[in-house]
């Protein structure tokens, strides 16, 4: 009896092979022609994920601290409110909830679209919307973000 083994991935190994597998299914995509086409929609598609991953964690610290957790993008407008879903839209019901300033959302209501929603977001002061919380920014340059 033999065992298989599983290798084990590095991040950046995950990371090409999400990305490889992301541009196979959007060469299918009749309505994007090359890769000028799919790289600011993968670049944002990614930006979501990573954003709705890391709030996610941000949201289980802060359950575990006792704390309020206030998230950067709210419910419907969350990754796993909308790209996560087994059975969430698709098609033609997709793409008006990204581009349109209003449409139906994935929760069933109206309102705006995830980029409208999107431009429309404050920072923590109510002021620009590329605020940087400290901490993140202490982070950006600290050793281990510029390896």
């Amino acid at each position: 009896m033999t065992k298989k083994t599983i290798a084990k991935f590095t991040t950046a190994q995950q990371l090409g092979a999400i990305i490889k597998s992301a541009r196979k299914l959007m060469r299918k995509d009749k309505g994007l022609s090359g890769d000028l086409d799919r790289l600011p929609m993968l670049t944002w598609i990614m930006f979501l994920k990573f954003l709705d991953d890391m709030e996610s964690i941000r949201e289980q610290e802060a359950t575990m601290a006792g704390e309020r957790f206030r998230p950067a993008i709210e419910s419907p407008y969350r990754w796993r409110d909308w790209a996560a879903l087994p059975n969430g839209i698709t098609g033609d019901e997709l793409i008006a909830f990204v581009n349109n300033e209003e449409a139906v959302r994935p929760d069933g209501t109206r309102g705006a679209g995830l980029f409208a929603y999107l431009r429309g977001l404050q920072g923590s002061n109510g002021g620009d919307k590329r605020d940087v919380d400290q901490s993140d920014d202490q982070w950006l340059h600290s050793p281990r973000c510029n390896e």
